[in-house]
């Protein structure tokens, strides 16, 4: 499969474009966080998911601030970094349904 690079950084091997805005607010375990930055394949949450270990399979939702609408998404913690506190999560599955809302998140932030 070939890649493609989304970010001049050599070392940065994603293959999905990262998204500042908008911020989402994401529940997690019953926590608010917010989006630091995400991608149709996950989030990088301004906080630690506390109780949860490098692996686990998290439940959570997300949400535009001033929306009524939600994505409830599974997802693994991939990374829980020691220095900012921030954790990084990789969607399970959204399916269409959660494709659907990120593609409509992407296209406000253009308007």
């Amino acid at each position: 499969m070939r890649m493609v690079r989304t970010s001049f950084d050599r070392m940065d091997m994603r293959r999905e474009r990262r998204y500042l805005s908008p911020v989402f607010e994401v529940t997690v375990a019953g926590r608010r966080f917010r989006s630091i930055n995400w991608s149709m394949s996950g989030l990088l949450l301004d906080g630690r998911c506390r109780g949860a270990a490098i692996g686990a399979v998290v439940d959570g939702a997300l949400a535009v601030p001033g929306s009524t609408q939600t994505l409830s998404f599974s997802a693994e913690l991939v990374r829980q970094d020691p220095e900012t506190g921030a954790s990084a999560l990789r969607f399970e599955d959204i399916g269409p349904a959660g494709v659907d809302f990120l593609d409509r998140a992407v296209a406000h932030r253009l308007h």
